[in-house]
């Protein structure tokens, strides 16, 4: 290995830095598939290059913040000429960024695929954790704690197309020759240039896609038959899974992207739906043992940089309930 190593790490270089021909690409994969040193050390390196970009991001995610603010205070009244999330939109390298040190976060080189014999590339992002990576057209993709994005190196050249498990909040460079495309379970989501957020989780029973900024096209495929709906900023679309059916709905879009700035903001949502998003986040199992703590309804906005149990503490406005912790699970009842 080490008389080849050289060679290996030039082309990991140029593979990070985003300026890698086909050839060097497939040079790279034989190199990972010859020696499972090669991988380790694929490994290193990527993590490497990402932690040092953690002290930008982390500056970043007050302004990223900010921006939320001031749309949910002004109803998401965007100028024009406003860049929302103006950051990191030259083409990047497919790069993870670590948004804390807390954070752990997986990319995997996974191989050709037969197809189409294109390098294919899968960002996951364990429980608890949250990541920021940029595709090579310079969109922006943001994925919440138990997501997978998926795409091939033909992305940017030949097709802007993604596949989302998940949650991800996307600002996508606009492109007319190139719709950008999100296949999440059964829906399609084409867009030009815009910013939404995805929420395609295997365990809900519903996909629900938030629109920002610009305009969406949302499709049910179902066989040859789809049914298409157009979404314009402050509407979503809910995509009922288990009565296959997709509905629209005016909403304020903001709220559901202020988990990319450490928050989770509610309206009306009971301790039920807010368990599932703290028990992503902190990677815990949430037992409520109470049918009436289970409906009870809260509205605010909550820091997730704060301990679970304070979270929790904050939740509970009238004390009505007690928490036991044991190891990763949480058992909630009446007191």
């Amino acid at each position: 290995m080490q008389d080849k190593k050289p060679q290996f790490q030039k082309l990991m270089m140029n593979h990070l830095s985003g300026d890698i021909s086909e050839n060097e690409e497939r040079e790279l994969l034989g190199f990972l598939n010859s020696d499972p040193q090669y991988k380790v050390l694929y490994s290193e390196m990527a993590k490497t290059r990402a932690i040092s970009f953690i002290p930008q991001i982390e500056s970043e995610k007050a302004s990223n913040l900010k921006h939320i603010i001031n749309l949910l205070k002004n109803g998401l009244a965007i100028n024009t000429q406003a860049n929302f999330f103006h950051y990191f939109l030259r083409a990047a390298a497919i790069i993870i960024f670590i948004i804390s040190t807390s954070i752990s976060t997986y990319y995997i080189f996974s191989g050709y695929n037969s197809k189409s014999n294109a390098l294919s590339y899968e960002t996951i992002v364990p429980q608890g954790s949250q990541t920021k990576i940029i595709l090579p057209d310079g969109t922006i993709a943001w994925l919440n704690s138990g997501s997978i994005l998926k795409y091939n190196n033909s992305y940017g050249n030949e097709n802007r197309t993604v596949y989302l498990t998940g949650e991800g909040y996307f600002e996508v460079q606009k492109n007319p020759k190139k719709p950008f495309f999100v296949y999440a379970n059964k829906i399609k989501v084409k867009v030009l240039g815009t910013v939404f957020n995805v929420s395609a989780y295997a365990d809900e029973n519903s996909v629900v896609v938030n629109l920002l900024k610009g305009k969406v096209d949302v499709s049910l495929e179902e066989g040859t038959q789809s049914k298409t709906l157009s979404l314009v900023p402050n509407e979503k679309m809910i995509y009922n899974k288990l009565e296959n059916t997709i509905t629209s709905c005016k909403a304020n879009a903001a709220r559901s992207a202020t988990w990319t700035t450490g928050k989770l903001c509610f309206v009306d949502a009971s301790l039920e739906e807010i368990a599932k998003d703290l028990e992503r986040k902190f990677d815990v199992q949430i037992a409520i043992e109470s049918k009436e703590i289970k409906n009870e309804i809260f509205s605010g906005s909550l820091d997730l940089n704060q301990p679970l149990n304070e979270i929790l503490e904050y939740i509970d406005v009238d004390k009505k309930f007690s928490k036991t912790f044991i190891g990763k699970r949480v058992f909630i009842k009446n007191k």
